[in-house]
């Protein structure tokens, strides 16, 4: 009974653990290209462009394949990602997702929708609405 209990689980887990799109070893030798741009654990890459380095992998795998099929336009990017095949395009967002964030980022832009939450600017605190006094009976004497 406890065996068949334990085949349950261990088929239960296999089936709802997600498999990693990508592979991290390979995909940093497919980067090469990506690289001299977008960076590396080593190198941040070229100081106008977005570095990829600790972004969701997934993320990047979808973006970057709207590229190739052109579906956002960008000389470059459609260029170089138009001989990438699905699974080397993963096996590169696996790698730059396990590189972890570079030490220095570009301070020329910001990219909406990136992991770091920007402090919130203080918003004045409201002002509370004037109470009306109510009428003070007067007692006569």
């Amino acid at each position: 009974m406890k065996a068949i209990a334990l085949a349950l689980t261990a088929a239960a887990i296999t089936v709802s653990t997600p498999v990693l799109a990508g592979d991290p070893v390979v995909g940093k030798q497919k980067a090469t290209a990506c690289i001299v741009c977008h960076g590396s654990e080593n190198f941040g890459g070229i100081f106008y462009t977005l570095q990829l380095a600790g972004r969701n992998a997934d993320k990047l795998a979808i973006k970057t394949n709207k590229y190739k099929t052109f579906k956002v336009l960008h000389p470059m990017m459609n260029m170089a990602t138009a001989f990438y095949t699905e699974k080397e395009i993963e096996d590169v967002s696996a790698y730059y997702q396990s590189i972890g964030k570079p030490f220095l980022t570009s301070p020329l832009f910001t990219i909406k929708g990136d992991d770091e939450a920007k402090p919130a600017a203080a918003a004045p605190a409201p002002t509370p609405a004037p109470v009306a006094a109510a009428p003070v009976a007067v007692a006569a004497k």
